[in-house]
């Protein structure tokens, strides 16, 4: 876990920590300004009620965006653009000095906005106005060279059909056209070049343009490497990326410099780039030593081996050096072995299980004393000698001899009786290949534990890599022992003998049978033997120096293969890789308005495969490269079927199947989170609101992979944060989010420790799944304090591979067919403007749900609560009181009072809370509720009931008293309706006599008794409001709702009465 506590998504490490460096070298006094603005400006402004106020909105047409994203958007395009002239050679940058007052002027050029007024109205400001604002937010003490005048002016003047455009100040006109195209920039939903900007930079340098690149499918990963690869190809045309968005990237170049797709080639051009970044995202992909946690053994086959897909993750010189990475970093010396003899049974077993070797079977078996670690003789120990054990052999089973224990020499000496002999690297396999081999070749490989694993990676390497190679016709050479042993450059005369040996028994080989291929461990005996600078290579302590030397071997051998002959390697590991990817390039990839649909095609016609549902991905839409089946990546796995919506009528559940590309993903997401089952869970898609820069997106990147799976999310505290008088602070939330205690990997990075992510940024949610309504409703919860955190925009769903793309849609957040009872309260699509009171009313449910059960199974029923109570809150108020009155260690009655007032205990001592109190809470949760006209109704009679008689401490059947009796009057008007003043008679009659008797045991003061006219005001409201407006004048409605009622009267009388 990364242990820097952060409260921000943007600090100076961030900005100048080592995650800068993915794109290009860092400008210091460029980024000085932009850590600058996040200090000084973007701190209050982030903190301050305008940072979600809607610069742009659904309401008004536009997609979502808060103004603090407009700013900062607009800003990081400032600083970026300025970047890149430099970078271009361009002599019409701003120095720091200037950039800085540019952008402090941009910080307040939306002011008008946030200022409540009508749209002609809102350019009537005073400079002082906008002083107010300039100095809240520290814009003048970010570039105190600037005048009033200068804010006044970018106040009034950047809309060109509105607002006052005459005696503007000379600095605004000096930076107009930078300030213009800022603004553009920051509303730029999609990669386009529109007439403004080009008219705007060619004012700046009219040498100088923008062009855009379009990638139309967004899976994650990988098409975030897409981008990458685009802009590295395009700066062969000198151009420079400028901003990122979802789908593509803006750059900035030279007026002519022709960036257009016309040639099939640039499509392959584009795909080595594509494999260059693949390669280098990850550690786990670029280094061996890391890679080789991916190796897997093949135990019953004597080999490592690894999936395809790496070949196409890493590159097979990677490959190749990671499976020897393995053999040197595999533990085994902790795998030992125990063979028991007794010759009188007779019986000799290693591991428990009988010895079975291949012809020829061993005569005797020899074990060196450095090999054992004890003896014991019937059972007890004596000193370590070297053993011999002479043998016999039965042919049990067809080919495969049983070895029988003649007699057994310890230190020379025959030994009878029961003899257990333990060591490292005695293994039923070693017996036998020790003797074949050294039969055969006359090379004792020995019991020494590091030759197992070296001999399975050789082993391995010559399946998964030679064996293939040689299938492409890549070597000279069409055997495989040859070209291992060049390989591993092993001893002359050696490989003389295996390959003399393999070309006499070809097909009666016991060396290479059943899968086993046991010349790897001669080759590996030669290795271990071998001198390295005066230094046998198995006394090498360094497991550095090993590897280095290794990967050396590896390196001069495929030097030795044709870059043509890697290419077929390539073309019949990985097929269909590469062809699929050319496909899928070619029919998404749009350079600057220009594409080359069409130039590589599937085999399989796509609407032929949808029509009959078979062969197609239920992801992207997209078909196999051809019908071939071949075998799905392990990484599959993370998908179920959820896709029967895509089914033709009448048509059988089709298998699932996904598209190259979509695996690719999912393996490159499988090395991210670590996460293996990815079934039942919940993904985050974060989408920038509307981009990202070089410099802000490593940032992000950064900010993301602090979620590590270590990290902890507190979500009560989160809850308690939203429900307070203040919408919580930036910092506030991420220290919460990302937190050293906590609910650990509820929330997962699926791109950790990946490079040149630059526009969409996936995550998992990873809470235990209870069920259905709680996991969607915890699942939401967390998508909607990410969107309120990082600014972006959030898809949540059930599929890995996102389905709403954030063209698709206009608000902040998105919610992929939540659970019903999830959507009754943050609906499917929440829009920025009801962002606050969405998060409000979910924390509110945490909250006064965790009070009364710390149990994530018991939200299906808060949250039925909240759909079938018109007072949700009031309801579990009442809750939260049973529980105290039940719950001793909660300080019973006492308790309650100071929590549902927003006191509690710290060392003896009553102290505020740092929340509200359960009073406040539930009558907030009711206001959010559904029924804003009975919560209002109920308000107004609990104040007019406290007129009549305030009811003693805090028990329901005292609080609501006034409310039961009433209901009992009208209830007691049996047969037809009557007139209303006959219900009023009898609710004012039946109370003055519950207060008169009651008294001063259930009420503290009745003012009713001195003055009737207030039971009688109380009685009018009580059949008017409710009963008839409430109950439609219907008693048995009224009976039917009176709980809730009631319920809503309790909250609403304690909040009175506290006030």
């Amino acid at each position: 876990m990364q242990t820097k506590n952060i409260t921000s998504v943007f600090t100076h490490e961030m900005l100048f920590g080592d995650g800068i460096g993915d794109h290009d070298e860092k400008h210091e006094d460029f980024d000085d300004l932009l850590y600058d603005y996040f200090k000084i400006i973007d701190h209050p402004l982030r903190t301050s009620k305008y940072a979600y106020m809607p610069a742009k909105s659904v309401e008004f047409g536009k997609t979502d965006q808060p103004m603090i994203n407009h700013i900062r958007n607009g800003i990081q395009a400032l600083i970026e653009l300025n970047k890149t002239l430099i970078h271009s050679g361009s002599s019409s940058y701003l120095p720091a000095s200037q950039l800085r007052e540019v952008i402090a002027l941009f910080s307040i050029h939306d002011f008008h906005k946030i200022i409540g007024k009508e749209w002609r109205e809102q350019f009537d400001l005073t400079e002082d106005e906008v002083m107010s604002f300039a100095r809240a937010i520290q814009a003048d003490k970010f570039a105190p060279t600037l005048k009033p005048s200068d804010f006044h002016s970018i106040a009034i003047a950047t809309h060109s059909t509105q607002g006052f455009h005459g005696d503007l100040s000379p600095i605004f006109l000096k930076y107009k056209n930078w300030l213009l195209l800022a603004d553009i920039f920051a509303s730029l939903e999609k990669p386009a070049v529109t007439e403004g900007m080009k008219k705007h930079i060619g004012f700046i340098d009219k040498r100088k343009t923008f062009y855009y690149h379009i990638f139309s499918e967004s899976i994650g990963l990988v098409s975030n490497l897409v981008h990458a690869a685009v802009s590295e190809w395009a700066r062969q045309y000198d151009l420079l990326p400028l901003l990122f968005f979802e789908k593509g990237v803006i750059y900035l170049g030279d007026v002519n410099a022709g960036f257009t797709l016309n040639d099939v080639g640039q499509i392959e051009e584009i795909y080595q780039e594509l494999i260059k970044k693949i390669h280098s995202s990850h550690e786990s992909l670029s280094r061996p030593e890391k890679l080789q946690k991916y190796i897997q053994v093949q135990g019953s086959k004597g080999l490592f081996s690894v999936e395809e897909s790496f070949f196409f993750y890493s590159g097979i010189h990677t490959v190749s050096k990671a499976f020897l990475a393995a053999a040197v970093m595999v533990d085994e010396k902790n795998k030992s072995g125990s063979i028991e003899i007794d010759t009188s049974a007779p019986y000799l077993t290693l591991n428990k299980s009988d010895i079975e070797m291949q012809f020829p079977p061993a005569r005797e078996i020899l074990i060196p004393a450095h090999s054992i670690q004890d003896i014991a003789v019937n059972g007890n120990k004596i000193p370590v000698s070297d053993v011999r054990i002479t043998c016999n052999n039965e042919e049990r089973k067809a080919k495969k001899f049983t070895l029988i224990p003649e007699s057994v020499f310890i230190n020379g000496t025959a030994v009878p009786g029961k003899i257990t002999i333990t060591g490292i690297g005695l293994m039923p396999s070693m017996v036998g290949y020790r003797c074949h081999i050294l039969d055969d070749f006359s090379v004792d490989i020995g019991w020494d534990e590091s030759i197992i694993p070296l001999a399975r990676a050789i082993s391995g390497i010559r399946k998964d890599v030679i064996a293939e190679l040689i299938k492409s016709g890549s070597l000279p050479s069409d055997d495989p022992l040859i070209e291992t042993c060049r390989m591993f450059q092993t001893n002359d005369d050696l490989t003389l003998k295996m390959v003399s040996y393999a070309g006499e028994y070809k097909g009666q080989d016991h060396h290479s049978v059943g899968g086993f291929w046991n010349y790897s461990y001669a080759i590996a005996r030669d290795i271990l033997d071998r001198e390295i600078n005066g230094v046998l290579f198995s006394q090498i302590a360094s497991i550095q120096e090993k590897i280095s030397y290794l990967n050396t071997l590896v390196d001069e051998y495929l030097s030795t293969v044709s870059s043509e002959n890697l290419e077929k390697f390539e073309s019949s590991i990985l097929y269909p890789y590469k062809e699929k990817f050319l496909v899928w390039l070619s029919e998404n990839l749009n350079i600057h308005g220009s594409m080359l649909y069409g130039s590589f095609e599937n085999k399989t016609n796509k609407f032929k495969a949808y029509c009959e549902g078979t062969g197609i991905c239920r992801l992207t839409n997209d078909t196999p490269y051809d019908k071939e089946r071949k075998t799905t990546s392990m990484d599959v796995s993370m998908l179920k079927y959820s896709f029967s919506n895509r089914v033709p009528i009448g048509s059988s559940e089709p298998s699932l199947y996904v598209s190259v590309p979509v695996q690719i993903e999912l393996g490159l997401r499988s090395i991210g989170h670590g996460i293996r089952k990815g079934s039942d869970k919940i993904y985050f898609r974060l989408i920038p609101d509307y981009h990202f820069s070089n410099t802000t997106a490593d940032i992000f990147s950064q900010f993301a992979n602090y979620f590590d799976g270590d990290s902890g999310t507190r979500i009560l505290d989160l809850a308690h944060e939203f429900i307070g008088d203040d919408f919580p602070s930036e910092d506030s939330m991420v220290s919460l989010l990302i937190a050293e205690s906590g609910r650990k990997n509820l929330c997962q990075f699926a791109g950790l420790g990946f490079s040149y992510q630059n526009s969409t940024f996936d995550f998992v949610f990873n809470k235990k799944r209870n069920g259905d309504g709680e996991y969607w409703f915890f699942g939401s919860y967390l998508a909607l304090i990410l969107a309120s955190v990082t600014g972006c925009r959030v898809v949540a769903g059930e599929n890995p591979i996102c389905m709403t793309s954030g063209d698709e849609f206009s608000e902040f957040v998105v919610l992929e067919a939540p659970h019903v009872a999830v959507k009754r309260i943050f609906s499917d699509r929440i829009k920025l403007s009801d962002l606050k009171k969405t998060l409000i009313t979910a924390s509110l449910i945490i909250s006064m749900g965790y009070e009364i059960r710390m149990d994530d199974t018991a939200f299906v029923r808060f949250l039925q609560t909240f759909r079938n109570h018109p007072f949700p809150g009031s309801t579990l108020l009442k809750q939260i009181r049973r529980v105290y009155e039940q719950d001793k260690k909660k300080g019973g009655m006492g308790g309650f009072v100071n929590a549902a007032r927003g006191w509690r205990k710290v060392d003896g001592e009553i102290v505020k809370s740092e929340y509200p109190g359960f009073i406040d809470q539930a009558i907030k949760l009711d206001k959010y509720g559904e029924n804003s006209m009975a919560v209002a109704s109920i308000h107004e009679l609990a104040q007019l009931g406290l007129n009549v008689a305030v009811p003693s401490k805090y028990e329901p059947y005292k609080v609501e008293k006034l409310f039961r009796e009433s209901v009992k009057a009208i209830l007691g008007k049996k047969g037809s309706q009557y007139p209303r003043e006959d219900y009023v008679d009898a609710v004012s009659g039946r109370l003055f006599k519950m207060i008169k008797r009651a008294g001063k045991e259930q009420f503290s003061s009745i003012p009713g008794l001195d003055d009737f006219s207030l039971v009688v005001t109380f009685a009018e409201y009580f059949v008017d409001l409710i009963f008839y407006q409430i109950a439609s004048g219907d008693p048995g409605k009224l009976k039917r709702a009176a709980n809730d009622l009631a319920d809503g009267f309790y909250s609403a009388t304690l909040q009175m009465r506290e006030e």
